[in-house]
């Protein structure tokens, strides 16, 4: 039995090391232009983000916060551990401190946390063995200890983000709610699998369970949904060391994404000027092959859409969608991090501009 991930390539996206050499960090820009105050001031911003340095969604309101006068402040994952300092006293004064690079922070005036890529139970800044997992588990716990003492309100809740991120948890909520969903098995075992595999042997698909991505060594891993071949059984037996989703898949031609941002929507249509059966995942489709159109879901979808939000615990959050050959919409999965910026890019859709008013909004 081979120790490797069934069915999947690492397929790598792209080397990250020249794209963070170049990241243009809105903050770092101003103190370049020795715009800001001097280093190593006090300063009391309104806004904390926490993400990783490739984040343009993040980088884009950090635009718009600065234009309109609203101090922020960027915690990133490649910040830790050199860049990023804390202090939680207790006792007699209960007081916390944040140092990011030059600025020390005094967190009392936050009242937004922007949570978006930030998850410290995967950091990587050691070779691996005990000591990288010692490093990992006290950072995750600091992490927690940042959530405890900060007195605001996270755009999403650290902990609802996680669940959420739960596939069974997704689609059990959205099966409840109303959504259609395909036929689905998560599992990482084989006579289960191979079951499944005959129920739909021409539409089966295979996905992930956790995320498509994985960033290591400033190179980034991508495996991508595949279609499930006959050729594929003799392979089911490594499903016992990585469990994963298989799927129906309904054939369409498109794909349906909508972000939410607390109680609006944005919709926008996917196809591509390719023939879309040869594709398992439009990732897998050069940008400059999809075609973005803004559509109207109707008011019946988009209720559904912010309930399940709700459902959820989220505030913000991007959902996919394909819609079958009868026009049946069929919830595929709920992503509560939200990117959009290329969805604003091909679509008129102002979805920065939205955050940005629904965090200001909060605000005031």
């Amino acid at each position: 039995m081979s120790r490797q991930p069934f069915v999947f390539n690492f397929l790598e996206k792209l080397n990250y090391k020249r794209i963070l050499m170049n990241n243009t960090n809105p903050l770092e820009l101003i103190e370049r232009l020795n715009i800001s105050k001097k280093g190593n001031s006090s300063t009391s911003p309104k806004v904390l983000i926490l993400t990783k340095k490739i984040d343009i969604e993040s980088d884009l309101l950090g635009i718009q916060f600065l234009k309109n006068g609203i101090d922020y402040v960027k915690i990133t994952e490649e910040d830790i551990p050199i860049d990023f300092h804390f202090e939680f006293k207790i006792g007699k004064f209960n007081e916390p401190v944040l140092h990011i690079g030059n600025r020390k922070v005094i967190p009392d005036d936050i009242k937004i946390v922007l949570f978006r890529y930030f998850d410290l139970k995967f950091l990587n800044y050691y070779s691996g063995g005990v000591y990288q997992m010692y490093f990992a588990q006290q950072w995750y716990q600091a992490f927690n200890c940042l959530s405890i003492g900060l007195d605001a309100l996270w755009i999403n809740n650290p902990q609802r983000t996680f669940d959420a991120e739960n596939r069974l948890n997704q689609l059990l909520s959205a099966q409840k709610i109303g959504f259609s969903i395909p036929e689905t098995l998560i599992t990482n075992e084989m006579k289960a699998a191979k079951k499944f595999f005959k129920r739909f042997r021409k539409s089966t698909i295979v996905k992930v369970l956790h995320h498509h991505e994985i960033y290591l060594n400033q190179r980034s891993y991508r495996f991508l949904t595949n279609n499930i071949e006959t050729s594929h059984l003799s392979k089911f037996d490594e499903l016992t060391y990585a469990p994963v989703i298989f799927q129906e898949k309904i054939e369409n031609d498109s794909e349906i994404r909508v972000t939410v941002v607390n109680d609006k929507t944005f919709s926008c249509r996917i196809s591509t000027i390719q023939k879309k059966r040869n594709f398992s995942d439009l990732h897998k489709i050069k940008e400059k092959e999809l075609i973005f159109s803004e559509i109207n879901i109707g008011k019946k979808i988009e209720k559904l859409c912010i309930s399940l939000n709700r459902k959820l615990g989220l505030l913000v959050s991007s959902i996919d969608f394909v819609q079958g050959k009868n026009g049946e919409l069929f919830f595929l999965e709920i992503n509560p991090i939200g990117d959009w910026n290329w969805i604003e890019k091909h679509t008129n859709l102002a979805i920065t501009k939205s955050m940005f008013d629904f965090v200001k909004s909060l605000l005031n």
